[in-house]
């Protein structure tokens, strides 16, 4: 009996296994072939490090290749937000807010994966280590900041070429 679901909360008696991923696709781009390999490696390794409660991608729809990655990532089960703002950094902002709102009202969820790469995310990696989650980012090679790296440690960050050996 480890996972009977408390009816007052929502949390499961096996608290300490479970994570959310948030995925900024434009920051993090694969193309359409190369999607459902990927986002079925990345759930699974989710799966291995915890029970996946959650798992946001964000786009922008006035972008073509966006929108039929987004049917592609629909498909495998992910909740895709759309973020069709021309401004810059307004997938991050959203990406960031909901990812403060998710950790604000499921507190029991003490895995959050991110795929990302970019500095922009520094604040939100700096709340949730403070608030004890652990953060797990992958991110492409060449379009990963260093300091970001830092930030979570070589034993949380991992490039996407990565994904194969860890989710085996």
């Amino acid at each position: 009996m480890t996972d009977i679901h408390l009816v007052s909360t929502g949390q499961t008696s096996n608290q300490q296994n479970l994570a959310a991923l948030f995925w900024d696709i434009q920051n993090v781009k694969l193309k359409s072939k190369q999607l459902p390999d990927f986002a079925s490696k990345l759930q699974k390794f989710a799966d291995c490090n915890g029970w996946l409660d959650c798992q946001n991608v964000y786009y922008n729809s006035q972008h073509k290749n966006q929108t039929i990655a987004k049917k592609i990532l629909e498909s495998l089960g992910f909740k895709c937000v759309n973020v069709p703002c021309p401004l810059k950094n307004s997938a991050d902002n959203q990406l960031i807010a909901d990812c403060i709102k998710w950790v604000a009202f499921n507190s029991y969820s003490n895995r959050i994966i991110l795929v990302l790469g970019d500095w922009d995310y520094a604040g939100l990696i700096c709340i949730l280590k403070a608030l004890g989650k652990k953060v797990i980012i992958f991110a492409q090679r060449g379009n990963a900041s260093q300091k970001l790296i830092k930030l979570v440690g070589n034993d949380n960050f991992y490039f996407l070429d990565e994904l194969d050996k860890l989710a085996a």
